[in-house]
């Protein structure tokens, strides 16, 4: 019985090692990770063309439609494929169809871009794209911590118009300043 005590101590000492040393790998990765891929990085998997695809031949405006497009936001994995995503979608949903479908597109296709797109990718889905009240801030947010990757002041001049249209004023406001220090003004 003792022999038994010692080994699975020592597999539960393994097990807390193995954990303990996962725990430390992801932590340092997940720093790395919230520097979405380079755009030149980013390709348009052969799945989601098929989706995209299928979308396309689906009947305008149908459940069916609406529900391939909601695919393609769920397996979409970088800003390239969820801008795709929303292309697929312009049109789609009209005044008269269930906005749930298109709300869970949206909402997924927001946080996903706050994750994965690109400074460049997140304006233009930003400036081209609705988006709710309450990820309004949290996507100016992004594209400032985004921005403090670029010295460039155009960047930040197209932040300041996010954040206008997206009427985040203070945000706007600070937006204005860093490019306009970069700017030399």
């Amino acid at each position: 019985m003792e022999k038994c005590l010692g080994g699975a101590q020592a597999i539960t000492f393994s097990l807390v090692a193995t954990f303990a040393w996962t725990l430390a790998s992801c932590d340092g990765g997940s720093r790395k990770a919230t520097l979405p891929a380079p755009e030149s990085e980013q390709v348009i998997s052969e799945a989601m063309k098929d989706l995209y695809m299928t979308a396309a031949a689906a009947a305008p405006h149908s459940l069916e439609q609406q529900k391939l497009i909601l695919r393609m936001a769920k397996k979409a994995s970088n800003g390239k494929e969820l801008l795709l995503v929303m292309r697929a979608a312009s049109g789609v949903f009209s005044s008269t169809t269930d906005s749930g479908v298109e709300n869970r597109v949206r909402s997924t296709v927001t946080a996903k871009m706050m994750q994965l797109a690109t400074l460049d990718q997140l304006i233009e889905y930003a400036a081209g794209y609705s988006i709710g009240p309450e990820s309004a801030r949290p996507v100016v947010e992004r594209l400032f911590w985004l921005g403090d990757q670029s010295r460039d002041a155009g960047a930040w001049y197209r932040i300041r118009e996010v954040a206008s249209g997206l009427k985040v004023s203070d945000l706007e406001q600070q937006a204005k300043v860093r490019a306009d220090q970069l700017a030399g003004r």
